[in-house]
């Protein structure tokens, strides 16, 4: 296993409307630093790991929101809400068609232990396109715009949703069956660069405003998830977050991942900048 000390806990979170998160299976990697080893399945499950918590707190923002945002405010919400499924759709696809394959096609991975991944896929894309579907085709000044029906849509796919997110990082986990310093090993790295890659190239005015908004540089005692050149998140904040500046007043975190009260939660805020 490469010297490596991990734990993997998942902690699930009530799901009633008032709470903080909404039925958040929540889970953390723990490497023993002490340790030293470079096997890619635990950077690449790592990885995922935040990636995923990214996803459940857009998810979380939506749900708890939801029924808070006044009309005047729709439009923003609406387009938050499309482009967080967008992402989460396209992250999903990326999945499926390119990184799974390309794991189970190095030398080590057991072949088929990467399908359970994809079978999930199939028990929330349903729910996720049909919330998808009304963020895109609901107009933001009509009477359809309602805040209950988009925590409805999620409640038909979110418990199927966290529970994929969660489990996925432990198969992830399970490819360190390839083995360490090898070339194969090295080939699952190169797979997962080159997806990575490939998701870097979505909207730039959209994806890494929102996703940086999403993250949480005080989980875990603090991180730096994304990594980031020096001075990409002032090109994020103040280039690119500025086209869709009042969707991302929505987002649990600031540009610098600071997290932040959530604007909409039935309680007059003070504004605060996206």
């Amino acid at each position: 296993m490469g010297g490596w000390s991990s734990t993997i806990t998942r902690d699930a979170i009530c799901h009633e409307r008032d709470c903080e998160l909404i039925c958040c299976l929540s889970f953390r990697i723990l490497i023993t630093n002490s340790l030293q080893s470079d096997h890619p399945a635990h950077y690449i499950a790592n990885e995922m790991a935040y990636a995923h918590n990214a996803m459940i707190r857009g998810l979380n923002a939506i749900y708890l929101q939801a029924p808070h945002v006044p009309q005047e405010c729709a439009e923003d919400f609406l387009f938050f809400i499309s482009s967080w499924c967008a992402w989460v759709m396209h992250h999903h696809n990326m999945e499926e068609s390119a990184m799974f394959p390309g794991f189970e096609s190095v030398s080590g991975v057991i072949k088929g232990s990467l399908q359970s991944n994809i079978d999930q896929h199939h028990a929330f894309s349903d729910g996720l396109e049909t919330l998808h579907r009304y963020a895109t085709t609901t107009s933001p000044s009509s009477l359809s715009f309602s805040g209950e029906k988009i925590q409805m849509y999620i409640d038909n796919f979110a418990k199927p949703f966290h529970e994929h997110l969660a489990d996925e990082i432990e198969t992830l986990w399970a490819m360190d069956s390839v083995a360490a310093g090898s070339s194969a090993s090295q080939k699952l790295l190169k797979i997962y660069k080159e997806c990575e890659a490939n998701a870097g190239r979505q909207d730039k005015f959209v994806v890494p405003p929102m996703v940086l908004g999403l993250c949480d540089r005080t989980f875990e005692g603090g991180n730096n998830w994304p990594v980031l050149p020096t001075g990409a998140t002032y090109i994020v904040h103040y280039i690119l977050g500025g086209r869709h500046r009042g969707a991302w007043r929505f987002l649990p975190s600031d540009s610098w991942r600071n997290p932040r009260p959530l604007q909409f939660l039935g309680e007059k805020t003070r504004p605060q900048e996206a």
